[in-house]
């Protein structure tokens, strides 16, 4: 076992999917372990979450393990930022960032344990270096087949099942407090009543605030998680979102976005709270009908700051699964070669030992 992805559900293997196509599958294995900090305090759920996760993978081809590991890998590579592996001394601990936000963990000294980080820019990097957190740039390989032009409007409307000619409104709003939902129902359906809306719930939402967005699935089409990804975006002639991530992922793939503000939110350093110039700002259901379809009849409206986030937030356009596929095998080259200088150590001062004591 060389290299060890620790997952915890389908969406956590499709952001690692575009790394993993360029590594061989003898340089690589998928452990599937549950969300322990998302999901109730139940083994049979953490089981069953489990079972459903490498079922899904299982049915794309994919070979995954679960439970103890008998064998200590040289790099343990992770989306989420989990506890280090404990005895574990040569393993390289890594994390591939999922998102360019930073909600108070994503670029704190929650990231010291790791050994290193894989950041999408020099953005990103900057921020982990205030944090005396070591990281490498290697772009966002999420967004790997949309800059190479594998992954198309036309495309991504096919995948989801969507009409390629329809008006598409995407509504996507990050989870817990940050989340305007209750603020902004009734507008999404007024919305909904005149063009399509999809609705894509942040992964935690779908694990744990099922009863909050009832109401948003008969008012919208609600995206499973198991189909939850960037395709949305791509698909969406508008983003609505309020203080997640997909702000910057519209950016990135150049379709309009509609800010939602939560009135008298606190102002913080965060990303997702800081840069709000990328669309429209609405602070009223009433504000946000008429953003929506004012983004709808004008979409080059705000592109030179979808342009400026996108160059900002995402490097190596196209090249970052590559990229990262490379710092895995760095840091596994890295494990390797500390183990064997160890190993030679001993056995140095084995023989020395028995050249001493005349064996």
């Amino acid at each position: 076992m060389s290299i060890l992805l620790s997952i915890n559900e389908p969406w956590h293997y499709r952001n690692w999917e575009p790394v993993l196509r360029h590594l061989s599958p003898e340089e690589f294995t998928i452990h599937v372990s549950p969300w322990k900090w998302h999901l109730p305090e139940d083994p049979a759920i953490h089981a069953q979450h489990v079972r459903e996760t490498m079922v899904w993978l299982a049915e794309r081809g994919v070979r995954s393990i679960c439970g103890s590991l008998e064998v200590e890998p040289n790099v343990f590579a992770t989306l989420g930022i989990e506890p280090r592996m404990v005895g574990q001394t040569y393993t390289r601990q890594v994390r591939m960032l999922y998102a360019v936000i930073s909600k108070q963990y994503t670029y704190s000294d929650k990231n010291l344990p790791y050994d290193e980080i894989f950041v999408a820019s020099d953005f990103g990097r900057e921020l982990m270096e205030r944090q005396g957190v070591s990281a490498r740039v290697v772009g966002y390989p999420k967004l790997d087949d949309y800059f190479n032009g594998v992954l198309t409007r036309e495309s991504a409307r096919q995948e989801l099942g969507i009409d390629g000619d329809a008006t598409v409104v995407l509504y996507a709003p990050t989870l817990g407090d940050l989340c305007t939902y209750e603020i902004y129902a009734e507008a999404l359906t007024e919305v909904a009543s005149r063009v399509e809306v999809l609705s894509q719930l942040h992964p935690v939402s779908y694990l744990k605030e099922g009863p909050r967005f009832e109401g948003l699935r008969s008012r919208t089409r609600m995206i499973s998680p198991l189909r939850a990804g960037i395709e949305a975006v791509v698909a969406a002639d508008v983003v609505l979102t309020d203080y997640s991530g997909v702000i910057f992922e519209a950016c990135a793939t150049d379709t309009p976005v509609v800010l939602l503000d939560q009135p008298g939110l606190e102002m913080t350093d965060c990303v997702e709270r800081v840069y709000r110039d990328a669309g429209d700002r609405v602070e009223s259901g009433e504000a946000l009908v008429k953003a929506v379809f004012e983004a709808i009849d004008h979409p080059a409206r705000h592109r030179d700051r979808r342009e400026y986030y996108r160059d900002t937030f995402y490097a190596y356009h196209g090249e970052a699964g590559p990229r990262a596929a490379e710092a895995l095998r760095v840091n596994e080259e890295l494990s390797r070669k500390a183990r064997e200088r160890d190993i030679d150590l001993i056995y140095s001062k084995l023989r020395r030992f028995e050249i001493g004591a005349g064996v």
